[in-house]
């Protein structure tokens, strides 16, 4: 007992630790000539993944190059990468390069088109990373109703300073009710699935105050040797391989402040927990817990018409294929990809 509670002291120290030193505040870096500097020929590419953002996508856009890009070329390339919009986003965008000729929009379904995968906002991540050239690449979510510039530049600065070489934003999330009413109770899958599932088996991740957060980035080098995976499950896969691969000291979170987006309904935030709680079962070598013996268990007994609690008419049949298609492709890390499948 004396030795299990020496090292859970140890633990929290060193969690302690991490926290205070790379803990980052955005305001740390707004002075941009001197982000700019810290550059040395450094080049830097930013990812949007789109679907159906046309309310904020051109704001987004607008403000990184037309603001944070004013005086100085920060942001070297600006890929926005669409999973198939059925609203007015490719279109905006489209217009805004004829305006900033550092901006590109590309179709999910056009960039490596043999790879075999489920689309999903993963796999818009992946591809991004394969068509973009930086050195440095900046993820950014395209849903973001109050976007400001220090949203980049606070995830640029500590990449650049230190030997931080992936940093995640984090802020608070509040539920827009109104128009103009807000209340607590943002993020309710990283505080009721993701947080417990890194506390339970990766308590060194534990200091990650927003584990799925959109806004993160890293060095090149890193992220083209990390595993993705297809859908909402590539934000806690990829902090767990960086985790695994490369070290809780390389890691580090910024405060971005404040973040508005659009909300999910229960029954999206349902199978966006199934799908981060697979992600992490399947990673976890020391599990025998797996859903495929649930689907093995499912499909043995697949004539049962039991309902399931709470599910109102949706029969056990319809749900568990609900959460079976639900379920992320693991897409390989694409330095090993492209060992196999060069650039022509």
């Amino acid at each position: 007992m004396e030795h299990k509670e020496k090292t859970c002291h140890n633990d929290l120290n060193s969690l302690n630790h991490w926290l205070e030193a790379n803990t980052y505040q955005s305001s740390q870096f707004k002075n941009l000539q001197d982000l700019y500097n810290a550059k040395r020929g450094r080049t830097i590419s930013l990812i949007i993944p789109t679907l159906n953002e046309e309310k904020t996508i051109a704001d987004i856009v607008s403000k990184i190059l037309g603001v944070l890009n004013d005086d100085f070329p920060i942001i070297d390339e600006l890929i926005v990468i669409d999973g198939g919009s059925t609203d007015d986003t490719v279109v905006i965008v489209r217009e805004l390069t004829l305006h900033y000729e550092k901006l590109q929009v590309i179709d999910e379904n056009l960039v490596l088109p043999e790879i075999n995968t489920k689309k999903g906002k993963g796999n818009q991540l992946w591809k991004g990373l394969y068509y973009s050239s930086g050195d440095i690449v900046l993820y950014c979510d395209s849903d973001i109703r109050n976007f400001d510039i220090h949203m980049i530049y606070g995830l640029i600065g500590p990449l650049l300073s230190g030997n931080i070489k992936f940093i995640k934003g984090f802020y608070d999330r509040s539920l827009v009710l109104h128009e103009h009413v807000r209340t607590p109770g943002g993020g309710r899958v990283t505080e009721l699935c993701a947080r417990p599932l890194l506390n339970l088996f990766y308590p060194q991740l534990s200091g990650f105050i927003q584990p799925l957060g959109g806004e993160y980035g890293a060095y090149r080098e890193l992220l083209e040797n990390i595993e993705y995976t297809s859908g909402y499950g590539v934000e806690i896969n990829i902090l767990i391989d960086v985790f695994e691969k490369y070290g809780i000291a390389t890691m580090g979170q910024v405060d971005l402040i404040c973040r508005d987006h659009r909300h999910q309904n229960i029954g999206a935030l349902s199978m966006m927990s199934f799908t981060i709680m697979n992600v992490v079962l399947r990673k976890n070598k020391n599990l025998n817990l797996h859903n495929n013996l649930l689907m093995k268990k499912y499909k043995k007994n697949h004539n049962s018409n039991e309902k399931c609690n709470n599910l109102g008419e949706i029969d056990l049949n319809k749900h568990f294929m609900l959460l079976q298609n639900s379920q992320d492709d693991f897409l390989p890390p694409l330095k090993q990809f492209l060992a196999v499948h060069p650039i022509t």
